[in-house]
């Protein structure tokens, strides 16, 4: 019974054992299941709170992406690095900010600002352009007109100008008709003005062969009592000479070998025709002398004057102190001359007259060259030479013999052997000019006296030019 006691006993406590650990762990489930319901809710809560808080940090790190995007800066720029571009572009580019707090927005305001600025600026440009463009248009358009009317004149223009051409031409025409006849006119005019000058002095040289009882008063006379005058006293001459041929026949001498030998004992050329001139002055620094002539016409730079003492209007050759060559025409009746010989002991003297046989007023008397010379010694004739030379002092080179020939100059014959092309035509043609100067009486010269005319000798034809300036000594000898 005690056993069953105790068994019960144990049974009881067991029991009730069981029944408060049960009942224990049914609070302690309790609990458990309530702590684990809160701590669940807690967590659920703090998940979504960890959630939300992701959620917040996403949308945050998506609008921190987004706003960097917008600013233009990398995602992993770091936030000091952006305010120092920040603070750099509103030191830099953006000096002229002018507000106070400088952020982006405010950069982006004040360029919003600054832009609608420069939009108001560029309408204004575009209407100021429009406006010019207007103008322009405006402008082409009245150019084009002014064009067209400029046209229009130019055309006019040119037909007034080739109506004016046509009209200029025919008067042009009918100008140079008269001026031609006018010229003709002049021409026959002045031939005969030369004509009456060279008549006039003709006159006073011929006036120079008179007596001089006749020869006073001469100047002073008209033309025609002149020519009275010098007739008279030609027809006085003509009954001298007619009773000394008289004599003459009646004493034998008019006959002609008579007379030649007689003409072989006189010297050939030894005076000169007249003086031409006079020297008035002389200016030793320059070497030149003035000279006064009648008349200057058919002077010319180039040619040669003799110089002689003043006295007889005829002088003789050897008398001839200096040379001198025309180097301008100062005035009609004076003539500047460059002196080229003068005798030292006999210079130039105001008073002395001068000569030419290359010329006389308003004519150039005629030479004729003929013969054979070789001066420079080179085998051909130096004809050509000399007739240039001739012609560069003044005279006029012909090639026959007539009344108003002055000088025949016979150069002679080639030496003897030498064969000269064309030689017999030349010698025809000397033999004719020399009777023919001997039938007029014309003077005939030689070499060296054409040489002495043109104040020359054979050694200037070494250098073959003409020399120039003073050279002081006597002249050669003549032969």
């Amino acid at each position: 019974m005690a056993s069953n006691r105790t068994t019960q006993a144990a049974l009881t406590i067991a029991l009730s054992l069981f029944v408060m650990l049960t009942f224990a762990l049914a609070v302690t489930t309790y609990l458990f299941f309530s702590k684990r319901q809160e701590a669940d809710t807690a967590q659920q809560a703090a998940a979504a709170g960890a959630a939300e808080a992701q959620a917040a940090m996403q949308a945050t790190k998506d609008e921190m992406a987004k706003l960097r995007g917008i600013i233009g800066v990398a995602e992993d720029m770091p936030i000091a690095d952006v305010e120092t571009g920040l603070g750099t572009l509103f030191e830099g580019d953006f000096q002229g900010f002018v507000g106070d707090a400088k952020s982006y927005l405010k950069l982006i305001e004040w360029l919003r600002a600054e832009f609608r600025t420069k939009a108001e600026a560029v309408k204004k440009a575009e209407a100021d352009k429009a406006a010019a463009e207007t103008k322009a248009t405006a402008d082409v358009k009245a150019a084009q007109d002014a064009l067209e009317v400029a046209k229009a004149a130019e055309a006019k223009a040119k037909a007034d100008l080739d109506a004016a051409t046509k009209q200029f031409a025919e008067g042009r025409s009918a100008h140079e008709t008269q001026q031609s006849k006018l010229l003709d006119e002049k021409r026959s005019e002045e031939e005969k003005a030369r004509d009456l000058e060279s008549l006039k002095v003709q006159i006073v040289g011929v006036g120079e062969y008179l007596p001089p009882a006749r020869r006073v008063g001469l100047d002073q006379k008209k033309p025609e009592e002149q020519l009275e005058l010098i007739r008279n006293e030609l027809r006085s001459q003509s009954k001298e000479i007619t009773r000394l041929n008289e004599l003459l026949s009646v004493a034998r001498i008019a006959d002609p070998a008579v007379q030649e030998a007689i003409a072989k004992l006189q010297p050939a050329a030894d005076r000169i025709d007249g003086v031409d001139g006079r020297v008035i002055d002389v200016d030793a620094r320059s070497g030149t002398v003035l000279v006064s002539c009648r008349s200057t016409s058919g002077i010319r730079p180039g040619l040669v004057l003799h110089v002689f003492p003043p006295g007889g209007q005829r002088p003789q050759f050897g008398d001839r102190k200096a040379v001198v060559e025309v180097s301008a025409i100062e005035g009609p009746n004076l003539v500047r001359a460059v002196v080229r010989r003068e005798d030292s002991r006999n210079p130039i003297l105001s008073g002395d007259g001068v000569a030419s046989s290359l010329w006389a007023p308003g004519v150039s008397p005629a030479i004729v060259i003929v013969g054979f010379t070789d001066v420079d010694a080179d085998g051909r004739s130096d004809a050509e030479m000399l007739t240039e030379l001739v012609t560069k002092a003044g005279g006029r080179v012909v090639e026959g013999v007539g009344t108003d020939t002055a000088l025949v100059v016979d150069l002679g014959q080639p030496p003897a052997g030498d064969a000269v092309p064309g030689w017999a035509t030349e010698e025809k043609r000397r033999d004719r000019s020399l009777k023919t100067a001997k039938l007029y009486g014309t003077r005939v010269g030689s070499l060296e006296n054409l040489l002495d005319m043109l104040g020359l000798d054979a050694d200037s034809f070494d250098t073959a030019r003409l020399p120039r300036g003073r050279t002081d000594g006597r002249f050669p000898a003549r032969r």
